[in-house]
């Protein structure tokens, strides 16, 4: 039997200029595709703007275990994002040049690379595209159209030859970029460099809002769990609004209703390894010391763009005592208990349709389904409960051979 009759899941997007119609359509439609467990039939209501600028909607899911109602609203940051998302070609290389070197100087490329070697790679592999097309296409195309110059007597031909190598070079890189969504992961990159250096307070506003918004709903005392959800990059930000909430009402984690907090394919360590981000590492101090508060993070480790099965506190230097503190729990979805073989392998071809999986349905149910997550009878905690957390992964960590 379940544990919530009422639930309220306030969802935090990562760096995305989709806004909630996006998410919306999202949810309602993937929740029709995934098959149940739970043998609840679900509805998904129309969406709804809010007097505090929100979107939201209802769901209702009905069966043999009583009802549950879900209030599912989408904490708005979009607009940000898009006043922070470089549309030339040109403006978006200086923010991949400039952020990476910002990273190296501070040596948190390399932290990122022995924590978790994927996702630095990811966002490492965008400043060697734009070096290669930035260097390789004058002097590939160069040399090309010089040779050809020489071969035929003919300078005409050399520039010919020239322009349609360059051509060539830049149609190549684009189809690179493209297949790999390089230059929307180098974006989020650039932003959480910009938050770190606290450029952006805009963001800091918006975050305290949020999280007074978090505080008036766990208190108003309707809901029997409050479920805040980061996906991607939005991890950062739902840790911080929870953090922030916290600060706002210590006593937020310990009443009838329950909290919790799901992160999704996270990319917590992007901005926590970072030297100057002290403020955010506080934050993840204060929730790893908030008894009562459960926090369950989904990664998969073939999910290049997120620091999979890695401790969202501890990887950030910032010290954790579970005995004492908040409930961490590290699971994998597996994603591949969910498809046939040839489906996954397609699955994981597309990398950017894999950082997205935690969203979607799946053609077989299994232990993960953000649908009964978020709308079943179970609470987030009771749900898990089983479950060990992996503790032990290091199959992803750089480690130096020693010496032979």
């Amino acid at each position: 039997m379940g544990d919530v009759a009422r639930r309220c899941v306030f969802y935090v997007g990562g760096f995305d200029p989709k806004g909630a119609a996006h998410y919306h359509a999202l949810y309602r439609d993937e929740c029709a595709r995934q098959p149940t467990a739970d043998g609840l039939q679900r509805t998904v209501g129309p969406r709804r703007r809010q007097a505090n600028d929100n979107a939201a909607w209802q769901i209702q899911a009905r069966g043999s275990t009583g009802p549950v109602d879900t209030h599912y609203e989408c904490l708005r940051w979009d607009d940000i994002v898009r006043q922070h998302w470089p549309r030339s070609t040109a403006a978006l290389w200086w923010q991949v040049i400039a952020s990476t070197l910002f990273y190296l100087r501070h040596g948190t490329w390399w932290r990122m690379f022995r924590l978790s070697w994927p996702p630095a790679v990811a966002v490492f592999t965008p400043f060697l595209l734009v070096c290669a097309l930035l260097l390789g296409i004058p002097l590939v195309a160069g040399g090309g159209g010089w040779w050809v110059a020489k071969q035929l007597q003919q300078p005409v031909a050399g520039v010919a030859a020239a322009l349609l190598v360059a051509v060539g070079l830049w149609w190549a890189g684009r189809r690179i970029e493209a297949r790999y969504s390089m230059y929307w992961l180098m974006r989020s990159y650039a932003f959480t460099a910009r938050q770190a250096r606290g450029e952006v307070p805009v963001l800091e506003e918006r975050l305290q809002a949020l999280a007074q918004q978090v505080v008036a709903r766990v208190r108003s005392g309707v809901d029997d769990e409050v479920l805040l959800v980061g996906h991607s990059s939005g991890a950062i930000m739902a840790a911080s609004i929870l953090a922030r909430a916290l600060r706002i009402a210590p006593d937020l984690a310990g009443g009838r209703c329950r909290l919790a907090l799901l992160t999704l394919g996270q990319w917590i360590p992007l901005l926590g390894l970072l030297p100057m981000a002290g403020p955010f590492r506080d934050e993840l101090r204060l929730l790893g010391a908030t008894r009562g508060l459960q926090w369950t993070d989904f990664s998969a480790p073939p999910d290049g763009c997120c620091f999979a099965l890695t401790h969202p506190i501890t990887a950030c230097g910032v010290p954790h005592d579970a005995a004492d503190g908040a409930k961490v729990k590290l699971l994998n979805p597996r994603f591949a208990e969910q498809f046939d073989a040839t489906a996954y392998a397609a699955l994981k071809r597309d990398k950017f349709r894999l950082h997205f999986q935690y969203l979607h349905a799946a053609p077989q149910p299994g232990d993960y389904d953000y649908f009964a997550i978020t709308s079943g009878p179970l609470s987030l905690a009771q749900r898990y409960a089983a479950q060990p957390s992996v503790e032990d992964f290091h199959r992803l960590r750089w480690r130096r051979r020693p010496p032979a």
